[in-house]
C-alpha cells in the first residue's frame, strides 16, 4: 500500500483548524464539568445528543461517544446491537455516574474502519428493530391475538385472605369483647 503526501500541507495546522479543535475541546469540556447538570436545568447550556470524546484515534477506527441523556436502557440494547456487527472488534458502554444524564460507549473496528459508521449504522438498526416490534405488537392487538386476564383487585385477595387465617385487617369492625 503507498501512502501519497501533499506537499503543500505544513506541519502546522491552519487557524480554522486550530479553532475547530478549541471549540470541539471546550464542547467536550462542558460535558466533565461538575455543574452541568444545574447549568443544564437553568437553562444556559445546551449539550449535543452525541459528542466524540477526546482520545480517539485519528481516523476513528476507536472513539468513545457521549449519549447526553441517556441511560442503560439504550445503552445495552446499543452495545448489543454494534458488537453484532463482524467488523467489531470490541463495544463497551458506562454510566460515568449517577448524577450525569449521559452514558459513554467505547467502539473499537478492525482493519481501521470508521467507529462513526458503525455507530449510525447500529442506531438505524435498533431503531428498524423497534419499529419492527411496535407494528407486531400494534397488530397482534388489532387481531385479538393475545391472552385477556381478569383484573384482581389485590388489596381485596390479600384482605380475604388474611380474614381467612383469623388475622385482622385494617378497615374491618374489630371485636373488642
Amino acid at each position: 500500500m503507498t501512502l501519497a503526501f501533499s506537499s503543500t500541507s505544513s506541519t502546522m495546522p491552519t487557524e480554522a483548524e486550530r479553532k475547530r479543535e478549541e471549540a470541539a475541546a471546550r464542547r467536550h469540556a462542558r460535558l466533565d464539568n461538575a455543574g452541568v447538570l444545574q447549568m443544564s436545568a437553568a437553562g444556559e447550556t445546551s449539550m449535543d445528543k452525541i459528542t466524540i470524546l477526546p482520545g480517539h484515534e485519528p481516523d476513528y477506527s476507536a472513539c468513545t461517544f457521549s449519549l447526553w441523556e441517556e441511560d442503560h436502557t439504550l445503552g445495552n440494547a446499543l452495545r448489543w446491537m454494534i458488537m453484532k456487527d463482524p467488523d467489531v472488534e470490541y463495544c463497551g458502554y458506562s454510566a460515568p455516574h449517577p448524577s450525569e444524564p449521559k452514558i459513554h460507549i467505547r467502539v473499537q473496528m478492525y482493519d481501521g474502519l470508521s467507529a462513526v459508521d458503525c455507530l449510525r449504522r447500529a442506531l438505524a438498526n435498533l431503531r428498524d428493530l423497534f419499529n419492527t416490534v411496535q407494528q407486531r405488537y400494534a397488530q397482534s392487538l388489532r387481531n385479538d391475538e393475545y391472552v385477556q386476564e381478569a383484573d384482581v383487585d389485590v388489596h381485596e385477595v390479600v384482605a380475604q385472605t388474611l380474614r381467612e387465617r383469623g388475622l385482622p385487617v385494617q378497615g374491618d369492625e374489630m371485636d373488642t369483647a
